[in-house]
């Protein structure tokens, strides 16, 4: 049967936000009509989605992967010395989620009431943030939940690298604590917790969770795969009554733009990202009028906030050797067949407890500047750091992670095995936009990622690389830094970085003829390993700090958090949407995803996504008179869960 042309709700993307509404209305009414259109694949039973461990896979821009749209900056950007930024964004049903780190964290509470909107506190959003967590591991505080629809696990394994980055950690001074994610705890380490279903092993994405869930004992839920909204359809009156969407791809009628119309009875629900729903409105006549002048597109709303204040988190990836008997992914991920064959047959085997069941991300923590360490900062942080962090104490300034291999191209790699620090800027001052320069929904629109156009944001990225390189450093796996992913520090300087030492290179190399030969490179083997070395912080120059910051130009990029593009403020502050989501300036038409948010969230972004898509099943359902029915739909493939804290899961 084919789908309807008239429903009572669309949805607009099926990412986090997209699928938790579509999802929970459909669920709610079973008389109910929804209709959720993505514009990329359906996930469902993707072996390449929900076995954990291949997620890297979703990351190459190789003209074959389809899961994924990569945006580049429009200009050339001297703030990255000549580079333009790349910011890839999901592009397949349950968005990000999909094919994601599966990193489980969340936003400091501080964080949400500096939304400053009535509703949007920390502890009015506290139940749903429950309410949507089915959480595998044993807590001591009351800020989780056990019966909701999405898993959150050690996953399969916790290699023994994790320990040592914990160890290391605290003896630079940052605590291991149980649980890093209470919304309050900004400076301390833990075991990295994962969106995995421990009794499974399989990813717990949202498309799965919240659309097949219904799909599978209801039939008031339509899915349209591979269509790309291109625009909201508005009676006179600047009521929403539809969508125009067309094929994700446009590879027929001689390209011309072909749409096909689906009318709403109740409302229309934009969930298409912080970049895509931005470009939907200003297609729909929703924008600076200004531009859509011309763009010869009629205004319906003008909206000088629609596209701009782009926000993200900011990645730098410094890797480092590790001794040859430390278990790390390598291998896998470098193509070694026989390897691959055997976590491959692991997973099939057992994947409740199969390496592949995990992201090989299993330590990290937040963390804050002391007095001492925000002398050095500068005066841009600092000023930062009065106004945003001083007396906000729940808010970290990093975050790190140590990946048990090496996250990069092997092809590009010398063999051994690798250790990847992860650094997240969380708060970036910086700023970027997003504007559509057609009508035509298949022309690239104008970007600027904005990457660090603030000064401010260099001094805790530089931070940040210090200390997790003393952290790297301590650890009993550490032999030494590969030095093509650090900065290019002077030869002679102190803080100049040491490569694989010679005895581990030559238990990879055992009959090379050259290992130790230096002809006049910037190379220098690092020093044998000594368990009962104490080690003193490395002493950096102006100069070291300089070349930190060229690192930092070169090498940043965006950790595909992407925020803030509709704001959620009040309309004479360039707000887009109101408290509840509604767009200013229409009728029956809402945003439901990261653009709403007016300011940063600290956290890995999936869990935002998933609690704002909360929230605005929560508003909708009010709206239209419904009540949401809880517990949600059986997840597939999964067991229910048993609304209480769990314990330690014995592994046969």
């Amino acid at each position: 049967m084919g789908h309807p042309e008239e429903v009572d709700v669309i949805v607009c993307g099926g990412g986090p936000a997209g699928s938790v509404v579509a999802g929970r209305l459909a669920y709610a009414d079973p008389t109910l009509k929804v209709m959720l259109i993505e514009g990329g694949a359906n996930n469902r039973d993707d072996p390449w989605v929900y076995r954990p461990g291949i997620y890297v896979r979703n990351m190459q821009r190789d003209g074959v992967n389809d899961k994924a749209t990569f945006y580049t900056d429009t200009m050339k950007s001297s703030y990255l010395r000549g580079r333009q930024a790349i910011v890839p964004c999901a592009n397949i049903l349950g968005g990000g989620s999909s094919i994601n780190f599966q990193m489980y964290t969340r936003a400091s509470a501080s964080d949400w009431d500096d939304f400053k909107m009535e509703g949007w506190t920390a502890n009015d959003l506290l139940p749903l943030m429950k309410r949507l967590e089915n959480y595998q591991k044993p807590v001591n505080n009351d800020t989780h939940g056990y019966d909701g629809p999405i898993a959150i696990s050690n996953g399969g394994q916790i290699q023994p690298v994790a320990q040592d980055f914990l160890r290391a950690a605290h003896a630079i001074g940052v605590p291991y604590s149980d649980d890093i994610q209470d919304l309050k705890t900004a400076h301390g380490a833990e075991i990295w917790a994962k969106y995995i279903n421990r009794h499974t092993g399989r990813r717990s994405d949202a498309a799965t969770a919240y659309v097949h869930s219904v799909m599978d004992v209801q039939s008031n839920l339509y899915l349209r795969c591979n269509a790309r909204v291109n625009r909201v359809l508005f009676d006179g009156n600047n009521k929403a009554v539809g969508v125009a969407y067309v094929p994700s791809r446009n590879r027929a009628n001689n390209g011309q733009v072909v749409e096909t119309i689906v009318k709403a009875r109740k409302m229309v629900v934009l969930s298409s990202g912080t970049l895509g729903t931005p470009q939907i409105l200003e297609r729909s006549g929703v924008g600076n009028a200004e531009l859509l002048n011309k763009l010869n597109i009629p205004v319906v709303s003008d909206l000088p906030g629609v596209g701009e204040e782009y926000q993200d988190h900011y990645t730098t990836l410094s890797i480092y050797r590790v001794s040859n008997e430390t278990s790390t992914l390598d291998d896998f991920l470098r193509g070694d067949k026989e390897v691959q064959k055997e976590l491959f047959a692991e997973w099939e085997t057992s994947p409740e407890k199969a390496r592949l069941s995990s992201n090989a991300i299993d330590a990290g923590f937040k963390i804050r500047p002391t007095e001492e360490e925000l002398k050095e900062m500068g005066p841009e942080f600092n000023e930062l750091w009065d106004r945003y962090f001083k007396d906000k104490p729940d808010k970290p300034v990093m975050f790190g992670s140590i990946v048990a291999g090496a996250y990069a191209d092997h092809s590009l790699l010398p063999p051994g095995k690798y250790v990847t620090m992860f650094q997240y800027l969380e708060y970036p001052a910086s700023r970027g936009k997003i504007h559509i320069k057609s009508a035509n929904p298949y022309v690239e629109p104008f970007f600027d990622s904005g990457f660090m156009n603030n000064k401010a944001d260099f001094a805790p990225i530089r931070w940040s690389y210090k200390k997790t390189r003393e952290v790297a450093r301590r650890m009993d796996a550490f032999r030494g830094e590969l030095a093509s992913h650090h900065p290019h520090f002077h030869p002679d300087s102190s803080a100049a970085c040491r490569d694989i030492d010679i005895k581990t290179a030559r238990e990879i190399l055992p009959n090379s003829l050259t290992v130790g030969i230096h002809m006049g490179t910037w190379h220098r083997p690092s020093e044998p390993f000594d368990a009962s070395k104490v080690h003193e912080d490395i002493k950096y120059t102006e100069e070291d700090d300089k070349a930190i910051d060229d690192w930092i130009a070169d090498h940043v990029e965006t950790t595909w958090h992407s925020l803030g593009t509709c704001a959620m403020k009040p309309r004479e502050q360039g707000g887009v949407v109101d408290k509840r989501l509604n767009v200013y300036g229409t009728e029956n038409l809402k945003c439901v995803d990261l653009s709403i948010c007016p300011d940063n969230l600290g956290t890995n972004t999936y869990s935002s996504a998933l609690l704002v898509g909360e929230k605005g099943a929560d508003l909708i359902a009010e709206d239209l008179g419904l009540k949401l029915r809880l517990p949600h739909a059986p997840v597939p493939h999964a067991p229910i869960p048993t609304g209480k804290p769990a314990s330690p899961q014995a592994r046969r």
